[in-house]
C-alpha cells in the first residue's frame, strides 16, 4: 500500500511540471500602441472562488507586480508603489473568468516586456501564463531614392525620357513591428511589401502620359495612422539648341545671374548647372518658357574656390536619353588671399632645438595674386621686422630664424596683401627646446647673513617640460673671497624646477664684510644653463627694537621691527622701581640711556621666538619698568622699547574699590529711620568713647613690648593677634567681621602671611593682602608691620563696636 501511495504522489508531480512547461512554453503576443490602453489577459480556467492568490510578475523579477487576494472575502487588490501602479488595474468578470486581465492605460516604451500571470488554485495546481508586450514603434518618415540610390528630396522626380525604365523605392526604417509600404497611383495599388521597409516600384517603360502623373508611397503601420510621400514623374523631350550667357570676372561674395537658353524640346526640357561635375540646387535656378524657347537662370553668389572652375549648362532630353546639350563657362572671381603659414625646415615643430635654425613660409592662394607680406609674432601679433642680432631675417614670404633661442617660442602670423584685401592666416606655435635660464627677475637676488651663521637661498628655474627636455638637475657653488667651492648634494634638495639649498657661512678674515656669492646651475637634456642665478651675501644689519608697547590683561604687546635681514626673537627685562627715599645718589642713566633712578636689578626675564608679547602674571605686586629687545644671531637691537613705572598688583590698588587687588569687601550699612535718630547719635557718642580707650591700651601695649629683645615676626605677629582676640575673653569673631591682614614686605611675607591665616582659623573669613613697599621705621620707633598691626587691632576693635 505504501508503494502505491508512493508512486501515485510521483505521477501526480510529473502530471503538474508537465503541465507548467506546456503552458509556460506558450507565449501570448500582445501588441499596443504608445499612449494607448492595453490589456494582458489570464485566464482563471474556473470560477473565481476556486482561485486563492492571482500575480503578475515582469521579465523574471521576483516581487510582484500585480497581486489580487481572494481568500478572505472580496478580491484585495495590491500594486506595486510608483507610476506603474497608478496606471494598472485587474479587471474580473465572474461571468467569464477566462476573460480575467491587467488593463494597464496610457503604455509607453518601458512598459514592454515578458509578463507572467500566476494564479494559485485552493484545490488546484499552479498556473502561469506569458504574455509577451511589444509597444508598437512608428516608423521614420517615408524616404524615397531613385535608381541610381540618389535621394528624391523634392516632390519632384526625374527627368525621365519617354520608353525609361523606371525604379523607385520607398522606405521606412525604424518601425515595430514593421509596417506595410505601397506604391500607388491615384487609387490603384502598383507594389506592395508586407512586414518591410522597402517598397521598390519597378515600371518596365514610361509613357508618354506618365508625364506630371503622381505617385505616392504609403506607409501603414498598425494601429497607428499611415504616412505618405508623393512624388511627381517628369518626361522631357530632345533639345536642339543650348548656350550659356553672363560670363567676366566677378569679386568673391558677389552675385552673378548666368543664362541658359534652349529650344526646340518638347516638353520643356530639363536644364541642369553644374559646377565642376557637382549639380547645383535647381532651387538657385528660375525657368522660363516661351513657345519652344525655354530659359534657365541661375543666380550664384561666386565663392573664392568657383575661381577657374567651369560652369555647366546641360540640357537633357528623356525621350533620347544618349542624346545631351552641353555649354560650358570658365568662371573668373577676385578674391582677397587666404593665407597660411608653415614651417619648412624643420618638418616638425616639436623638433626645435636652441643653436638651430627654422625657417617659415607664407603661402597665400589669391586672384590676382599677392605682392605683399607680412610675419607677425605673439599673442599682441607684433610686427616681426629684421634683427640680425636677434637671428631674425624677412626675406619676401619667408621668415628665417637663426640660432634658436628660447624667445623665439612664440605664436607666428602672416598677412599676405592684394588688390581686393589682404588675408590673416592662423597661429602656428613654435615651441623651442632650449636649456634652463633663471625665472623673471630672479638673475641676482641680494641675501641677509651674519659671519658663521647660515643662509638659506632658493633658486627658480624656466625650462621645458621633462617629457620634452628631459628631468632637470641642480648644482651649487659658493664664491668666496679666496676660491669657488661646490656646495655638497646633501645640503641640496629639489624640488620640480626649484632647488634651496642651506650652507653655512665662514668667519671673514680681518675686516673685510664680503660674505661671498652663492651661484645656481641647472640643466636638462638639451643643454647646460648659460648664465647662473647668483646670491649675493650682505652682512645684515642689527634689529630693529619693537614699537607701540601697551600693557593689556597682565599682557605685554607690541609690535615687531624690521629683522635686518635674519630671523629675530624678542627679550623683555622687568626692572623693579624703589622709592626715591630708598635710592642712593649714583648715575641715573644705565648703558642703555634709560634712566635708572629708582630702579633695581632685572627682577624677571622672559624670551618668545614669534612675537613681542609677554605674560606678566609671575611679577609681585609693584611698579616696574620694561625693556623689551628683539635679538638675531647678528646682535641685540641697540635700544629696547621701554614702558616706565607700570604698577603691577600695588597695595593702593587692594584698596580701591572695584579693584581686583582689594581683598576686604565694605560691610553693608544698616538701614535707619527718623524714629530711632537720638538713638543712633548716642549710641555713636559710645562707639567713639570706647575706640578711643581701646586705642590707648593698645598704644601701651605696644610701646611695653618695643623694649623687649627682638623675635620672630611671624612669632609677634601672632602674639598680637593673640591680644586682639583676648581683649574679647576669648570669644569668636562676629559671623559680619572680616578680618584684613596686610603684611607688608617681598615674597618672605608670602610665609608670614600663611602663619597669619593659621592664626586666624577661628574667624569666618581671613583675607590676606600683601604690601610689598620698602619697611620704614614709624614715629614712635615700630616698624611698617607693627604699625600696620596697630592700625589692624584699631580697626578690628572698631568693627566689633560698630557690630
Amino acid at each position: 500500500m505504501t508503494n502505491r501511495s508512493s508512486v501515485l504522489v510521483v505521477a501526480v508531480l510529473m502530471l503538474i511540471r508537465t503541465s507548467e512547461e506546456i503552458i509556460e512554453s506558450s507565449v501570448i503576443q500582445v501588441w499596443s500602441a504608445p499612449g494607448g490602453e492595453t490589456s494582458l489577459p489570464c485566464d482563471l480556467v474556473s470560477s473565481v472562488h476556486d482561485v486563492a492568490m492571482m500575480m503578475w510578475f515582469k521579465d523574471g523579477d521576483r516581487m510582484p507586480i500585480y497581486t489580487v487576494d481572494f481568500r478572505n472575502g472580496p478580491p484585495v487588490h495590491w500594486a506595486v508603489a510608483g507610476e506603474f501602479g497608478a496606471r494598472a488595474h485587474f479587471v474580473l468578470n465572474e461571468s467569464d473568468p477566462s476573460s480575467a486581465h491587467l488593463a494597464v492605460e496610457q503604455v509607453a516604451r518601458y512598459d514592454e516586456g515578458l509578463y507572467r500571470c500566476r494564479i494559485d488554485y485552493i484545490d488546484s495546481p499552479t498556473r502561469n501564463y506569458k504574455v509577451n508586450l511589444t509597444v508598437i514603434v512608428p516608423p521614420d518618415a517615408p524616404r524615397i531614392y531613385d535608381s541610381e540610390g540618389k535621394e528624391i528630396v523634392g516632390s519632384v522626380a526625374g527627368p525621365f525620357r519617354e520608353g525609361q525604365e523606371l525604379l523607385l523605392s520607398c522606405q521606412a526604417s525604424g518601425g515595430k513591428p514593421p509596417p506595410d509600404v505601397s506604391w500607388y497611383r491615384g487609387e490603384d495599388r502598383l507594389a506592395v511589401t508586407k512586414d518591410g521597409s522597402v517598397c521598390q516600384l519597378h515600371l518596365p517603360s514610361l509613357s508618354r502620359e506618365m508625364a506630371g502623373t503622381k505617385l505616392q508611397c504609403r506607409v501603414q503601420p498598425p494601429l497607428l495612422r499611415p504616412q505618405f510621400r508623393d512624388v511627381t514623374i517628369k518626361l522631357y523631350l530632345k533639345p536642339q539648341f543650348v548656350r550659356v550667357s553672363g560670363g567676366g570676372a566677378t569679386r568673391a561674395g558677389h552675385e552673378r545671374s548666368f543664362v541658359c537658353t534652349t529650344r526646340g524640346s518638347k516638353p520643356p526640357p530639363n536644364i541642369d548647372w553644374f559646377i565642376n561635375s557637382q549639380r547645383i540646387d535647381s532651387t538657385l535656378t528660375q525657368v522660363e518658357v516661351d513657345g519652344e524657347v525655354t530659359k534657365s537662370i541661375l543666380t550664384w553668389r561666386v565663392r573664392r574656390e568657383d575661381s577657374g572652375r567651369s560652369l555647366v549648362c546641360r540640357v537633357s532630353n528623356p525621350w533620347f536619353p544618349a542624346y545631351t546639350l552641353e555649354d560650358v563657362l570658365t568662371l573668373e572671381v577676385l578674391y582677397a588671399p587666404f593665407t597660411q603659414i608653415s614651417l619648412i625646415e624643420p618638418k616638425d615643430p616639436h623638433l626645435l632645438r636652441e643653436d638651430e635654425d627654422a625657417e617659415l613660409l607664407c603661402s597665400a592662394d589669391a586672384a590676382p595674386p599677392s605682392f605683399n607680406f607680412t610675419f607677425y609674432k605673439g599673442i599682441e601679433d607684433h610686427l616681426v621686422r629684421d634683427d640680425p642680432i636677434g637671428g631674425i631675417s624677412v626675406e619676401g614670404n619667408k621668415l628665417v630664424l637663426k640660432s634658436l633661442r628660447r624667445y623665439h617660442s612664440a605664436r607666428y602670423r602672416c598677412r599676405a596683401w592684394n588688390s581686393e584685401g589682404s588675408g590673416l592666416s592662423e597661429p602656428l606655435s613654435l615651441n623651442i627646446l632650449s636649456r634652463p635660464e633663471c625665472s623673471a627677475g630672479t638673475v641676482v637676488q641680494q641675501l641677509a647673513g651674519a659671519p658663521g651663521g647660515e643662509v638659506r637661498a632658493r633658486c627658480s628655474v624656466t625650462a621645458p617640460s621633462t617629457r620634452d627636455a628631459g628631468p632637470l638637475r641642480f648644482y651649487w657653488t659658493y664664491n668666496g673671497t679666496k676660491d669657488v667651492l661646490p656646495i655638497p648634494a646633501s645640503n641640496v634638495t629639489v624640488m620640480g624646477s626649484t632647488s634651496t639649498v642651506i650652507h653655512g657661512l665662514p668667519f671673514p678674515d680681518g675686516d673685510d664684510d664680503d660674505l661671498g656669492w652663492l651661484a645656481c646651475w641647472a640643466s636638462n637634456d638639451i643643454g647646460n644653463q648659460r648664465e647662473p642665478c647668483l646670491f649675493r651675501i650682505m652682512p645684515a644689519a642689527l634689529p630693529e627694537p619693537p614699537s607701540n608697547c601697551i600693557v593689556e590683561d597682565q599682557y605685554l604687546h607690541c609690535e615687531p621691527g624690521h629683522d635686518g635681514g635674519l630671523p629675530q626673537r624678542f627679550i623683555l627685562e622687568a626692572l623693579e622701581v624703589r622709592h626715591l627715599d630708598s635710592v642712593r645718589d649714583e648715575s641715573t642713566m644705565n648703558d642703555q640711556g634709560i634712566s635708572g633712578r629708582g630702579l633695581s636689578e632685572a627682577v624677571y626675564r622672559a624670551s618668545n621666538d614669534a612675537v613681542p608679547q609677554f605674560a606678566l602674571d609671575a611679577l609681585s605686586p609693584g611698579r616696574y619698568t620694561f625693556l623689551v629687545y628683539s635679538e638675531t644671531p647678528r646682535g641685540r637691537s641697540q635700544h629696547p622699547a621701554a614702558l616706565h613705572s607700570v604698577p603691577i598688583r600695588t597695595v593702593d590698588d587692594m584698596d580701591r574699590p572695584g579693584s581686583l587687588q582689594t581683598m576686604t569687601p565694605t560691610p553693608p550699612l544698616p538701614a535707619a529711620n527718623d524714629s530711632t535718630t537720638l538713638l543712633i547719635g548716642a549710641a555713636l557718642s559710645l562707639v567713639f568713647l570706647t575706640v578711643l580707650a581701646t586705642f590707648c591700651i593698645a598704644l601701651v601695649i605696644m610701646c611695653r613690648k618695643r623694649g623687649h629683645s627682638h623675635t620672630d615676626p611671624d612669632q609677634t605677629a601672632i602674639m598680637r593677634r593673640n591680644v586682639g582676640v583676648s581683649m574679647y575673653s576669648g570669644s569668636t569673631l562676629s559671623q559680619s567681621i572680616m578680618p584684613t591682614v596686610v603684611v607688608r614686605g617681598h615674597r618672605g611675607s608670602r610665609v608670614l602671611a600663611a602663619r597669619w591665616s593659621g592664626v586666624l582659623e577661628d574667624s569666618p573669613l581671613a583675607v590676606l593682602a600683601l604690601d610689598t613697599r620698602a619697611h620704614a621705621e614709624t614715629d614712635c620707633g615700630h616698624s611698617d608691620f607693627e604699625q600696620q598691626e596697630t592700625e589692624l587691632s584699631g580697626n578690628h576693635d572698631e568693627l566689633l563696636l560698630d557690630t
